[in-house]
């Protein structure tokens, strides 16, 4: 599960620098959401018992009091790590900068480099917590149960993916996809 976690780190990090045309403003600032990237997801322990069908009420106060304790970890980390999520998006948003103006992509491949050696120790302990949430059901909940909870965590993970720019679609496109086709158009 650890390694799912930091796979999926790395990959929306790689997407997030990838996305160079749909994820910056008309000022060249990149819209990134630090805490995203991070892998920092609180979870709504309604919303949990409702997805993974717990129905005894002892189990249900055991399963909000473990996502509250996560939560209250996920948010002391986000409070204790304000200064690095501030000094992160600055540094995007400069090298971004510096990228759009020299027209040079390695400058924001080296970026992506340093905000991910930057973020990985942030990274380790939202995965440290991550595990102690998941050893807690694995104790307390039934394989059905389990099973929902780790697709729901996959769909919350799948949300932090940034999303690639919708395009508009293109005009005249019937005509283009008949070209060259000869008789067999139809």
């Amino acid at each position: 599960m650890n390694k799912i976690f930091i796979i999926i780190f790395i990959l929306t990090s790689t997407i997030a620098f990838s996305q160079q045309k749909g994820s910056h403003s008309g000022n060249g600032n990149f819209h990134v959401n630090v805490k995203k990237l991070a892998g920092i997801v609180p979870y709504d322990s309604d919303e949990v018992i409702k997805r993974i069908k717990v129905k005894k009420s002892e189990n249900k106060i055991i399963v909000e009091q473990a996502i509250d304790k996560y939560n209250q970890k996920i948010n002391e980390l986000k409070i204790f790590n304000t200064d690095i999520f501030t000094s992160v998006k600055l540094f995007i948003n400069q090298k971004s900068q510096e990228a759009k103006l020299s027209n040079d992509i390695n400058i924001l491949k080296e970026a992506k480099i340093k905000v991910d050696e930057t973020l990985q120790p942030l990274k380790d302990k939202v995965a440290k917590a991550q595990n102690v949430l998941d050893k807690e059901f694995k104790i307390r909940l039934n394989a059905k149960q389990l099973k929902a909870w780790s697709k729901y965590v996959k769909r919350k993970k799948e949300a932090l993916k940034p999303k690639a720019p919708s395009r508009p679609p293109m005009q005249n496109q019937g005509m283009r996809s008949r070209r060259g086709q000869g008789m067999n158009r139809y």
